[in-house]
């Protein structure tokens, strides 16, 4: 019977030796933990072996049935508590991988305002910020905990971007592009048409038209005709660089860069993307494209206006937003949260994922700080852009 128990122990190690590996963890926290299928089979052998000890030093001298002495019930006992052990740990080796699989949790400690409406898009300016969706925008300051302010645009369905500047906000919306003053609310319709995007390069206005870049007059010009540029395919998203008045502009098929030239834009660069854009944003040295179920590019910058590929992550289940801060690369994720990557990193680290942000959407950067739009609340959240990852 003592080979019996032997027997338990050696098909027991096997199994756990054969066993698929579960998910991986992130680095940091799989390089501190020992799995628990090792540490409870061990466990819980110790624990069988000192019971069935103690029972036979009590009553050595009753019988116990067909297997009556400690040499079948020691390696018995042993084995059945080793086996329970393993599965016991395997189970929680399991739950760990699944809480563990996108990342590191992280906490991220800040400030939350509650929003109205079902805020979409994110837009942050040194003084205030605006949350915009389909019940208008909600504008709150910036510079301090975040206050809510006036509501703008409340009619205007069918909302794409939002841009906020230092006295008035922008909505580029299905039924045209808006502008609307910060401080009262004036509202007025600046061009007809689906406005996809909208970002502002040299104090002049760019929107998104279907497949076409279009330019607004310059104040106070006679001709109030938009100048308008071919992608050639539909405008997904854009960003000016106020650095090196770049204009970043993702289509379905590529990353393209551009210059105010005159009253015109003037192609600098062309970056294939494999897939349709929803955000790009850039610190004047990368760029990084959101790109929704196809994770996110991350593009460095020679000469201001050359992207040059530096790796695809695809470790989020939808990439609904990105921004690089400093040395890190925020990816709003939705329902799985914050992803903090690594940006100088030439393939893409995760270093934490954030859930206490709840189901990011969008984000924005002012300062030190870090807003996320949390739509499922909704609410907005306002964290330190360097919070501690450990």
């Amino acid at each position: 019977m003592r080979a019996a128990g032997f027997a338990i122990l050696l098909v027991t190690q096997q199994i756990a030796a054969q066993e698929a590996p579960v998910a991986p963890a992130a680095p940091l926290a799989a390089s501190r933990r020992i799995p628990r299928r090792i540490v409870l089979p061990i466990v819980m052998g110790a624990a069988a072996a000192a019971a069935a000890s103690a029972y036979f030093v009590s009553k050595a001298d009753d019988p116990v049935g067909s297997c009556t002495g400690p040499s079948c019930v020691l390696p018995l006992s042993v084995g059945i508590g080793l086996f329970v052990g393993y599965l016991m740990g395997r189970e929680m080796d399991q739950a760990y991988a699944v809480r563990y699989r996108r990342g590191t949790p992280v906490f991220t400690p800040g400030q939350q305002l509650t929003l109205q409406g079902e805020p979409q898009w994110l837009s942050v300016g040194p003084r205030r910020g605006a949350a915009g969706g389909s019940g208008g925008v909600q504008l709150f300051t910036t510079d301090g905990a975040p206050k809510a302010l006036a509501r703008r645009a409340t009619g205007i369905r069918g909302v794409h971007a939002v841009e906020i500047g230092t006295n008035s906000v922008t909505v580029a919306a299905t039924t045209g592009l808006y502008e609307f003053a910060a401080d009262s609310a004036i509202g007025a319709r600046l061009r007809d048409g689906d406005i996809t995007t909208v970002a502002t390069l040299n104090g002049r206005r760019v929107v998104g038209v279907g497949d076409r870049l279009e330019v607004a007059p310059a104040p106070g010009a006679r001709d109030t005709t938009w100048r308008a540029q071919a992608a050639g395919a539909p405008v997904r998203a854009m960003t000016a660089d106020g650095r090196t008045r770049v204009l970043w502009v993702a289509t379905d098929s590529a990353l393209l860069a551009y210059e105010l030239s005159g009253d015109s834009l003037l192609r600098l660069s062309s970056a294939r993307l494999r897939g349709g854009a929803r955000t790009v944003r850039t610190d004047g040295t990368r760029v990084v494209v959101a790109a929704g179920e196809r994770g996110l590019w991350l593009f460095d910058v020679d000469n201001a206006a050359i992207a040059r590929e530096r790796f695809v992550w695809t470790g989020a289940r939808f990439a609904y937003d990105a921004l690089i801060t400093r040395e890190r690369l925020y990816v709003a994720g939705g329902g799985e949260g914050l992803f903090v990557l690594d940006a100088r990193a030439l393939r893409g680290t995760v270093l934490g994922l954030a859930r206490q942000v709840g189901f990011a959407v969008a984000l924005g950067e002012q300062g030190d700080y870090t807003y996320v739009l949390d739509r499922t609340a909704p609410a907005v959240h306002r964290i330190k852009s360097d919070f501690p990852l450990r």
